[in-house]
């Protein structure tokens, strides 16, 4: 499912306007993203946690050439799912 199709299904069962919908999913995400930014966890109950974790550097061998490559330290996010969401998707 994208954009266009979570937009559609928010303007269908809430009846209001697509444009309205499209703008709900940009603040969302909006929010989720300066909340991360910010050094936040986002919790969103019943479906799960946003959160940013740091990745510690590590040596890795290319595919490509074999020669060992170190990947710098960075900043990732990880999305950890609800207990409910696992299990809805496990079919429990």
């Amino acid at each position: 499912m994208n954009k266009k199709e979570i937009a559609e299904s928010i303007y269908r069962k809430l009846e209001i306007k697509r444009f309205e919908a499209y703008s709900f999913i940009d603040l969302f995400v909006e929010a989720i993203v300066d909340c991360l930014e910010s050094g936040e966890k986002v919790v969103i109950s019943n479906f799960g946690t946003f959160k940013v974790v740091d990745r510690k550097k590590k040596k890795v061998i290319s595919p490509k050439d074999n020669q060992s490559m170190v990947i710098p330290e960075r900043k990732v996010v990880k999305f950890l799912p609800a207990k409910n969401l696992k299990e809805t998707v496990r079919g429990n």
